[in-house]
């Protein structure tokens, strides 16, 4: 196997040369870099970044945990992390907790194994033991899409009572008195829950009675939107709106209201939450609360890079502004007719 050595013997340079042409490209001029390359190239030289972090404890890597990188807002704070960490220098290992405790454990320890520097986090449990013992340990991390304000833990989030207050006001402007909510399930996700708390406010606000048989608590996906829509269309006075925690709930919600027979919006008016790609190309475009995911994923990188660079420096809460984007999934309310909806049995 090459030595970093036999590099820059045939590249006729010194290993501390070599060096900065794997470290510090920048620092060396083209006509020597390209050399160096060539020669490692001739030589087959793998640079093991790994075994130089167990030697100067600096990987140049840091570790993401998204719940579900199938969910385009999470894939989009990712791109957000990356772009910030590659531009510094950094590269990024992304692990899936699929919203399960767990796995976020397993996922931890792997990375603090790999000698990742720091951790950019979307956690399901914000008082678990898994983040005490990171603050314990004095290790680097970041919390995103939390709505911490204040204590040790960094975080970059955003309002999620006022988007859910503001989701539900929207529905209520359009006279619609009679709205459900679909939402993630609590105990798997605080957003979910303090995006009910906006949603129950407002109804206290405009003097709407609060209606628990119209709040259900499911999965985040697809197929639990169209199945979720369907129960709430079933019960007794069935709502004029709903709205869903997350554009995925929606989409699903909307299918799953064509296969009842219902046109969306002109027979149920239908909000989400997120703003995903998506949400403005699909037929009826769906209304929804945009939440900056790029953006977020871009300072949880750079406050986790500047607590590793300056050894922490103090906890740093960044909360970002949402905002309401009207499309064609949400209209006046209808006069109401009498539906008839059979029971349904609801699975996943």
């Amino acid at each position: 196997m090459s030595t970093i050595r036999d590099v820059a013997k045939l590249a006729e340079v010194s290993t501390a040369t070599v060096s900065r042409v794997i470290n510090s490209p920048d620092r060396v001029s083209t006509k020597t870099r390209n050399r160096v390359n060539q020669a490692m190239k001739a030589c087959n030289y793998k640079y093991n970044a790994l075994a130089r972090g167990f030697v100067t404890k600096k990987s140049r890597t840091i570790g993401l945990i998204v719940p579900a990188i199938t969910n385009p807002i999470f894939a989009e704070s990712t791109r957000g992390v990356q772009d910030l960490a590659n531009n510094s220098g950094y590269q990024v290992i992304l692990g899936n907790s699929y919203y399960q405790y767990d796995k976020e454990e397993k996922l931890l320890k792997v990375f603090r194994e790999r000698q990742v520097e720091g951790l950019v986090i979307t956690t399901t449990n914000v008082k678990g033991k898994v983040l005490k013992n990171l603050l314990d340990d004095g290790f680097p991390f970041v919390l995103l899409y939390s709505t911490v304000r204040k204590g040790p833990i960094s975080n970059v989030g955003v309002d999620n009572f006022l988007g859910g207050y503001r989701a539900t006001e929207h529905l209520i402007h359009l006279n619609h008195r009679s709205i459900a909510m679909l939402a993630g399930e609590f105990h798997f996700t605080d957003r979910s829950f303090h995006r009910w708390h906006g949603y129950k406010r407002c109804l206290k606000a405009h003097r709407i009675p609060y209606r628990s048989d119209l709040i259900l608590q499911t999965q985040y996906s697809l197929a639990s939107g169209r199945d979720g829509v369907k129960s709430l269309l079933s019960r007794k006075n069935p709502p004029t709106a709903i709205f869903c925690s997350n554009d995925f709930l929606a989409i699903g919600a909307i299918e799953g209201a064509r296969e009842l027979g219902l046109r969306v919006p002109a027979d149920l008016s239908i909000v989400g939450f997120d703003d995903i790609e998506i949400a403005s190309f699909m037929t009826p475009s769906l209304s929804t609360i945009r939440q900056p995911a790029y953006r977020m994923g871009e300072l949880g990188a750079e406050i986790l890079l500047n607590q590793i660079k300056n050894n922490f420096s103090g906890a740093v809460h960044k909360i970002l502004e949402t905002s309401l984007v009207i499309r064609d999934s949400t209209v006046k309310a209808p006069v109401r007719k009498k539906w008839i909806y059979e029971a349904k049995t609801i699975s996943g």
